[in-house]
């Protein structure tokens, strides 16, 4: 067979197979360079829209960090002003004129009222529709935990269609005890007038959700309103960014099926999200349209390819052939034809690892040919490599499962791994090949009779404890004690 492999490799080439293999070579290479071109060209394409909804975002989100930054210094302010005993006492006209004030210098701000612990109106800047505080969630909420900080509602309505937020803080009194909320009442136009200046293709997007999933703005919105109060929390893309808080990802929209890269971050501060999305139709066009122009260039390339694929089909076999060959040469001894101490050694481990995982026995047999080295000098190696090949033989036969592996791994040295087996399993096989190999001889040769064998044997029970290192350690420790007691015998290690 290497006469066979080297023959092949020294045969004259001809010079169209060698162009054919050129060629092909070349157009793979060129196709590659274009695919990666191209690759590198889409990546580009991505990180420039990732750079410009990162931008996007982090303006909104800064300019929504500055204002309800500023709506809670004016909570904080009244809510200072009021627990100061001597301005608390100052009559309802005068708190008008102060909140008025407040909301006069902070745009959006549509209406201010402190409310007492019991829901009962404190102080207000207008004259308004009574309205039961007690019962509304902001106020609720306030009056359950004094842990909240800054809330902001959900998007309503008012009585004139109107859509706004309520931004609130608790109030304490002297003992810790609650004492009241104050409210901020938010016109949404504040903060659609945020979005409506961005710059974006009409396909593009740009929003402001809430931490309960519901929008506060969104361009390009669907509805008059700004799409406020649209109900995301059981929205995909809403689960995802409430659970990275930011970051990028492509995903269809629910709202109008549009596909976009999303970039997104938290106002912070807040639980607010604000989410930029660049649509992939605009964002790719270009770079899908040459690619498949370029993608059709290479599909004729590669089809006039074809041919020549299928001509050097037959030589791709030979020389898959011819290095299953040398694999196989490579774990097996070349005198015996028996697998080698390398072939043995990973049969061990893999039967071990298995043993251990379906709790079944693994037996171990180390043979050493007795007395090998006075048959070498007295009969020479020939003799001896004989004698060797049919100890080897003599194993094979015995090698009756699949799973058994019978190896010489080194000089007059042999093994076998019993997969399955127990040591008296063991046991009886290492006899049967001793008692098989003590009736043989070298009939070719005089009737040279066949060496005797010496044989230790160890076994693990039921996948136990230890490695397979150590099996064959015990293995060769029984071996050694074979040969002390005096040879052609086998013996079976005794765990201590």
């Amino acid at each position: 067979m290497l006469e066979r492999i080297r023959s092949w490799w020294g045969r004259p080439r001809r010079s169209g197979a060698e162009l054919v293999i050129g060629s092909t070579v070349a157009a793979f290479t060129v196709l590659a360079a274009i695919a990666m071109s191209l690759w590198q060209y889409r990546e580009e394409v991505e990180a420039h829209a990732l750079l410009t909804g990162r931008a996007r975002v982090a303006s909104v989100e800064a300019q929504l960090r500055a204002r309800f930054e500023s709506y809670d210094a004016a909570l904080r302010l009244i809510i200072a002003n009021f627990s100061d005993p001597t301005l608390r006492m100052l009559d309802n006209e005068v708190w008008a004129r102060l909140l008025s004030n407040i909301q006069n210098s902070d745009s959006g701000i549509d209406s201010i009222t402190i409310i007492g612990s019991g829901g009962q109106v404190l102080a207000k800047q207008s004259a308004s529709a009574d309205v039961d505080y007690a019962k509304l969630p902001f106020f609720r909420a306030h009056q359950a935990s004094a842990a909240i900080g800054l809330l902001i509602s959900d998007p309503e309505a008012d009585n004139s269609g109107r859509q706004m937020i309520v931004l609130s803080r608790r109030m304490a009194l002297a003992d810790g005890k609650f004492g009241g909320v104050t409210a901020l009442v938010i016109d949404l136009a504040a903060i659609r007038g945020i979005l409506q200046p961005i710059p974006m293709d009409s396909t593009d997007s740009v929003a402001v959700v809430s931490g309960n999933g519901r929008i506060i703005a969104r361009k390009p919105a669907l509805a008059d309103n700004g799409d406020a109060g649209v109900d995301l929390t059981r929205n995909a893309n809403f689960q995802r960014m409430q659970l990275l808080g930011h970051g990028s990802f492509v995903s269809r929209s629910s709202l109008d099926g549009v596909e976009r890269l999303i970039t997104f971050d938290k106002v912070e501060g807040t639980r607010l999200i604000v989410s930029a999305g660049i649509a992939t139709d605009s964002l790719y066009g270009n770079w899908r349209r040459q690619s498949l122009l370029i993608g059709g260039l290479a599909l004729a390339i590669s089809s006039a390819l074809v041919f020549a694929a299928l001509l050097l089909l037959r030589e791709s076999r030979l020389r898959a052939a011819a290095q299953s060959e040398l694999e196989r040469q490579a774990r097996t001894d070349f005198l015996t034809g028996l697998p080698n101490r390398r072939q043995f050694e990973m049969s061990l481990h893999r039967e071990w690892r298995r043993a251990a995982r379906t709790r079944t026995d693994l037996a171990v047999i180390l043979f050493d040919a007795d007395n090998f080295k006075g048959l070498n000098d007295k009969h020479g190696h020939a003799i001896g490599d004989e004698m060797l090949k049919l100890v080897a033989g003599v194993l094979d036969e015995a090698a009756r499962r699949p799973g058994d592996l019978p190896a010489r791994i080194g000089g007059e040295e042999f093994a076998m791994v019993l997969a399955d087996t127990t040591a008296e399993g063991a046991a009886f096989v290492a006899e049967r090949i001793r008692s098989d190999l003590e009736a043989r001889s070298l009939s070719d040769h005089g009737g040279i009779r066949a060496v005797t064998l010496s044989a230790g044997v160890a076994a693990t029970l039921g996948g136990a404890a230890g490695s397979a290192t150590a099996l064959l350690a015990a293995a060769d420790a029984a071996l050694y004690l074979a040969k002390q007691n005096g040879r052609d015998r086998v013996q079976v290690h005794q765990p201590a």
